[in-house]
């Protein structure tokens, strides 16, 4: 996977906001990106795609949400919570 798309998952590799974790919510020459709880969809952040990266999880449900126009906030904060939930996981609690 190394397009962007609205619903994929991508860290910030570049600005004050490095490491952070945001979901895709729309394409263009810029990304506009959220997180759901400092970033909301009302208020996406616009991020040169040079200073994001695309993680290796999806989660369908949401970009099924995307595609119908019912994706709220509490949405893309869950399933960023998955995602973190999935790599401590992954790497023993560390």
């Amino acid at each position: 996977m190394s397009v962007f798309e609205k619903g994929s998952l991508c860290r910030s590799i570049a600005g004050h906001d490095k490491d952070t974790i945001y979901i895709v919510v729309n394409v263009g020459q810029q990304i506009m990106v959220c997180d759901g709880r400092y970033k909301k969809l009302e208020n996406a952040k616009n991020k040169n795609p040079k200073h994001l990266i695309l993680l290796d999880r999806e989660d369908e449900e949401l970009k099924e949400k995307f595609r119908s126009g019912k994706v709220r906030n509490e949405d893309i904060k869950y399933s960023i919570k998955n995602y973190l939930i999935h790599i401590k996981k992954s790497t023993g609690g560390k």
